[in-house]
Order: C-alpha cells, then sequence, then structure tokens
C-alpha cells in the first residue's frame, strides 16, 4: 500500500506541537513579567504583545498550510479510485506517477482502519480533513498585559523614586491603591499609578500657579495678596487632583459591583441549566461567555476561561484567583462555593440550583421593598411639589389683593421666583433623590 508522507506528516505535527509550547510558555513568562514594567519592555523588545501573537501565529499557519497539502495525499489515496492506474488531483502522485491500487483495497473497513491506526490518525480527523474548506485558523483566547502608556512613561521618569519613596514609607497607603486598582481591573501598575497621581499633583499645581502669577501681572499689577492667593489656590487644587486620582479605582470599584449585581441572579439561573445538562464546570464559563448577555460578568468570566484555557490553571485555582479580586461578595461566595464542590465531588447542579433560587429571591425581595417605598415617595411628591405650590400660590393671590409685600419683595417677585426657580429644582432634586435609592 502506498503511504505518502507519512514522515513528513509526523514531524510536522512534533513541530506544531514544539513552537505552540514554545508560544504558550513566552506568554505565561510574559503574563509573570507584567508586573515589572524593566522586565517586560525585555520582554517585549520594542515589540507590542499581538505582534509577538501575530508571529506565533503566521508560523503556526505556515506549518499547517503544509500539513494540510500532505493530508491531502493521504485523503486523495483513501479515496476510492478507479480501477488501475488513473490520473489524480494529488500533485505528489502525478509527478511520481505511481498507479494506484484498485479500488477494492480502500473498500475494506479493516484494512482502511489498520491504515489510520499505522500512521497514528483518528477517522474523525480524517473526516474533517477530506473537506479543507473546513479547517478553521487557530484561534487564541486574548488577554491583555499591563502597558505603560506615554502620560505614565512620562510620570515614572519624573516621579518614580517619589511613588517608590511613599511605598516604602506609607505601605498601608499603597496597598489601599494596589488593592482597589486589582479589584477595577485597570490595566496599570499599582507604582505607575502612584506616579501618575503624584505627577499630576504636581503637574496642576504647576499650571496654576503660572496662571494665577500670569493674571495677578497683567491684571492686579503684580500684587502680594494676588501672589498668595495664587499659591493657596494652586495648592488647594492639586490635593484636590491628588484625592480625585488617589478615589477613582475605588468609583470604578463601585460601578463594577453594581454592574455584576444586576447581572448575577441571571447568570447563575444560566450556569445552573447549563450544569443540569451535564455539561463540564470550564464549558459551562465559556457559554456564559460566549453569550455577550452578561456585561458586567464578562471580566471576570473571561479571567476564569483565560487561567484555565491559557495559563494552565486548574477549575478551582482559577475560581479562587477570581474570587480573591472580584469587587462583589457575593459573586465571590458563588465562586468559592463552586470551587469547594468541584473538590468535595459534591452535585454543581444542585448547589447552583440552590444558589439560583436564593439570589432570585434576594432580587425579588429588593425589588419589591423599593417599589412599595415609591408608594411613600409619591405621597411625599404630591404633597411637597403640587400641593404646596398650588397653597403658596392661593396665599400669594390673597395677599396681593389685600396689597402690601412678603419680607420686602412684591408679590410678582415672589411668584417668579417660585415658579421658575424654587419648583424646578426641587423637581430635579426629587428625581437624583428617586436615582439614589433605587436597587443598585
Amino acid at each position: 500500500m502506498f503511504i505518502p508522507d507519512v514522515d513528513k506528516i509526523i514531524a510536522l505535527i512534533e513541530e506544531i506541537k514544539a513552537l505552540n509550547h514554545r508560544k504558550d510558555a513566552f506568554f505565561r513568562s510574559l503574563q509573570q513579567a507584567s508586573n515589572n514594567a524593566i522586565l517586560l519592555e525585555r520582554f517585549l523588545q520594542g515589540k507590542s504583545e499581538q505582534d509577538h501573537r501575530d508571529v506565533y501565529n503566521r508560523q503556526l499557519l505556515h506549518l499547517l498550510d503544509k500539513l494540510e497539502l500532505l493530508n491531502e495525499n493521504i485523503v486523495d489515496a483513501l479515496d476510492e479510485p478507479l480501477e488501475g492506474s488513473v490520473p489524480t488531483k494529488n500533485k505528489v502522485v502525478n509527478e511520481l506517477k505511481v498507479p494506484l491500487p484498485s479500488k477494492r483495497v480502500y473498500q475494506s473497513k479493516t484494512k482502511r482502519t489498520k491504515y489510520l491506526k499505522d500512521i497514528g490518525m483518528s477517522a474523525e480527523v480524517l473526516k474533517r480533513l477530506s473537506k479543507p474548506e473546513r479547517i478553521k485558523k487557530l484561534t487564541q483566547i486574548d488577554y491583555t498585559v499591563y502597558k505603560i502608556g506615554l502620560f505614565g512613561s512620562i510620570a515614572n521618569i519624573f516621579c518614580r523614586a517619589l511613588s517608590s519613596s511613599v511605598s516604602k514609607n506609607y505601605p498601608d497607603f499603597y496597598e489601599k491603591i494596589r488593592h482597589s486598582l486589582r479589584m477595577s481591573d485597570m490595566k496599570v501598575l499599582a507604582r505607575t499609578y502612584m506616579s501618575i497621581v503624584l505627577f499630576s499633583s504636581l503637574l496642576t499645581f504647576i499650571v496654576i500657579l503660572a496662571a494665577g502669577v500670569l493674571l495677578n501681572l497683567f491684571l492686579f499689577k503684580a500684587t502680594f495678596i494676588g501672589f498668595m492667593a495664587s499659591i493657596a489656590i494652586s495648592i488647594i487644587l492639586s490635593v484636590c487632583m491628588f484625592f480625585i486620582l488617589y478615589l477613582y479605582p475605588s468609583l470604578i470599584v463601585g460601578g463594577r459591583r453594581r454592574l455584576i449585581k444586576n447581572d448575577l441572579p441571571f447568570a447563575i439561573m444560566h450556569m445552573a441549566a447549563i450544569a443540569g445538562s451535564g455539561a463540564p464546570p470550564v464549558t459551562m464559563f465559556r457559554l456564559l461567555l460566549n453569550s455577550g448577555e452578561y456585561k458586567g460578568l464578562e471580566s471576570e468570566i473571561k479571567k476564569i476561561v483565560n487561567y484555565v484555557n491559557l495559563f494552565g490553571y486548574d477549575l478551582s485555582t482559577a475560581l479562587k484567583t477570581v474570587a480573591a479580586a472580584t469587587p462583589s461578595k457575593r459573586f465571590k461566595d458563588v465562586l468559592s462555593g463552586i470551587a469547594a464542590t468541584v473538590e468535595s465531588g459534591g452535585s454543581l447542579k444542585s448547589y447552583l440550583n440552590s444558589m439560583a433560587e436564593d439570589t432570585m429571591t434576594t432580587y425579588r425581595l429588593e425589588r419589591k421593598k423599593y417599589v412599595e417605598s415609591l408608594a411613600t415617595y409619591s405621597d411625599l411628591y404630591t404633597g411637597i411639589l403640587i400641593a404646596a405650590p398650588l397653597l403658596f400660590i392661593v396665599t400669594l393671590a390673597i395677599i396681593n389683593i389685600l396689597g402690601g409685600a412678603v419680607g420686602g419683595f412684591s408679590v410678582g417677585t415672589l411668584a417668579t421666583f417660585g415658579t421658575y426657580l424654587v419648583i424646578p429644582v426641587l423637581n430635579v432634586g426629587f428625581i437624583l433623590f428617586l436615582n439614589i435609592v433605587q436597587p443598585e
């Protein structure tokens, strides 16, 4: 039996495995170096992470193209040819003028199975390769490393030493920033962000002070009070900038926590349905990610899938790692419960069903409580913003008939002030109040 290029196929497969192994090792090392800016730049060598990925993908696709060409030889050899030597589409066979055996050789299921066993190929792979147009390119789950932007690089140049000093002398303060950045999922190193905070505050002080000095020189004729006021305003605004940037990651954490809380009840129900079908836990998270319906949880679920598929973590370790960095306590409990269930060999379906029931009950109670509170708020709105303005207008009309003023203001002035300023401001304030007290 003619077996075309089997040795070349085996060699190509080994080469593809080796290249894929080098690729995985490189990106694992890259992820480990992401916390060290100097080491990260040394790994990237002036290129971006995507450039390195494209190089590996091009090499893999080139090897796959060569493997596909050799596989076509096998497919042609296993087709059902006519008796005797006949022309074939296979270029290698045409050039060698190799006569093909009769089709009776290839109609034998036993011989076909033995042939596939000899070359180390399964029938499913052969069936897939027999239709080359269905071969898909390798896909890789994208992940991101911490990259220093232009502003961060400039901030490191001027304030890296100062930020290092802050991290050493005030470890609690620095740890709070690092923890907030991790919870907020911001792709920036804690040391770099500290440099950005300090550099922005310093830049604010310099800009405001320069503007104040110029205004003092040209408008106030360089008075001493003007200079002192410029310095005071610069200090106040720079301190405000410092605390705004310091609190910004916490605001992002709060926003992410609300999004996760909104999506979590429905995501748990989805997970319970998938677990009930008997799908593996990793597949459950992959299906949730591919659905695209849970934007608040998408970042967390993507981390789980990446930890398992890209970095080789077992599912339990991946779940615990993500649980340690998620801003939602409820989601943290869910992930920890799934990890404990998987480790103990318990029923994931039963656990998720109970969690889905508890979460939806809590969700409904919060909504019901809010709807009931709206009845009280509507009574307050009716009394303060409907009945009170009518009583106010009637009172002003009576005063206008009797003649006189209120607190030195005429009736027309008070009516205009109340109609165009007080009532609109109260309505806007009531709307803001409803947005604040509504469930997250």
